[in-house]
């Protein structure tokens, strides 16, 4: 079996990776299964056809999840890319580097970003006014 995460063999009889430790014993709660059966009849054709080749070109589960939520550089196209959550100059997930070119962009928005300035103004401040509605529904 292979390493959803890593893409690396776990030995036979064991569940977890000896290489990045993600245990693939834990299955899907029946939730879990009915909310991505619900997620799945709601995409179109097209997005199932998108998700399905990103699936066959990715060798674990780490590279199929970088494929749909980071994606290719939008300035030079290439598929070497990742988000900068384990950055610790950066640390936010929302912003995506390109590891060909350098090129930093907005994954929400795909605004090139500066490296002087990796955060993305207007996602922040539309982010910031829905967290302002959000509080006042509460109230």
């Amino acid at each position: 079996m292979k390493c959803s995460k890593c893409g690396k063999t776990i030995p036979s009889g064991k569940d977890l990776c000896v290489s990045c430790e993600i245990d693939e014993g834990d299955e899907m709660t029946p939730e879990d299964l009915a909310m991505a059966e619900e997620l799945f009849k709601e995409m179109t054709p097209e997005m199932l056809e998108e998700l399905q080749t990103a699936f066959d070109a990715s060798s674990s589960a780490e590279e199929f999840a970088n494929r749909i939520m980071v994606g290719s550089c939008p300035r030079c196209g290439s598929d070497n890319t990742s988000h900068c959550g384990d950055d610790p100059e950066i640390d936010d997930i929302s912003v995506s580097r390109c590891k060909e070119c350098g090129q930093l962009w907005c994954s929400l928005c795909d605004r090139l970003l500066e490296k002087s300035s990796p955060m993305c103004k207007q996602c922040e401040d539309e982010f910031a006014e829905l967290e302002e509605e959000w509080e006042n529904e509460e109230k």
